[in-house]
């Protein structure tokens, strides 16, 4: 998470949408940077307004503007799963070594997935508080990321160079078109979303 004081504006982290290099070439520029642990680092929407926008208007920052960047819900579980996929993983619970992206997927659809699939988050919930409504200012899509780049270079005033950065490893995301129904349906707000995203 950054706070940009002067610009009043917060960049909120969805986990696995591109953020660690934007925050990278970001940070320079920002007033707070919260990077560690990962629960701050990736604050959702709904606990700043609780927790983080009532500290930061008693400092003084008042009418702060949220911007977030979301990726295709299929794409994105495409990262969660090569993510837990990689050697370092081998033995855990949640690896996702030996299990396809299609059953992988399949699980992340119900409500109460396999471990492998479980803890990914669900981003209609990081950008929305409980009641459903949406409380993000600024939302971009990761696959046009030079949108969210020209948006904080126009705010900012700065010329910004991003750096490819926790990149996921390689992987098979073979997807039957059953289960890409089933994700569509079954989380169909992921969609709706990132369809109402910047384009």
């Amino acid at each position: 998470m950054l706070v940009f004081a002067k610009e009043k504006l917060v960049f909120l982290a969805v986990p696995k949408t591109g953020t660690t290099a934007l925050e990278a070439a970001l940070a320079p520029h920002a007033d707070v940077v919260m990077r560690n642990p990962p629960n701050l680092k990736h604050t959702p929407a709904y606990r700043y307004h609780h927790q983080l926008k009532p500290y930061l208007a008693g400092s003084g920052l008042k009418d702060l503007e949220l911007v977030c960047i979301l990726r295709e819900p299929i794409s994105w579980l495409g990262s969660w799963y090569r993510y837990r996929g990689r050697a370092d993983k081998d033995g855990a619970p949640n690896s996702t070594k030996g299990i396809s992206f299609d059953d992988f997927c399949n699980e992340y659809a119900k409500g109460s997935p396999a471990i492998y699939a479980d803890k990914l988050g669900y981003p209609p919930k990081f950008i929305r508080r409980r009641s459903g409504d949406m409380i993000i200012d600024h939302l971009f899509q990761y696959e046009q990321m030079d949108k969210a780049v020209g948006f904080f270079e126009g705010r900012l005033g700065v010329s910004l160079s991003l750096e490819r950065r926790n990149v996921s490893p390689t992987g098979d995301l073979t997807l039957s078109d059953k289960t890409a129904a089933k994700l569509r349906r079954k989380r169909a707000q992921m969609f709706e979303d990132w369809h109402t995203a910047h384009r």
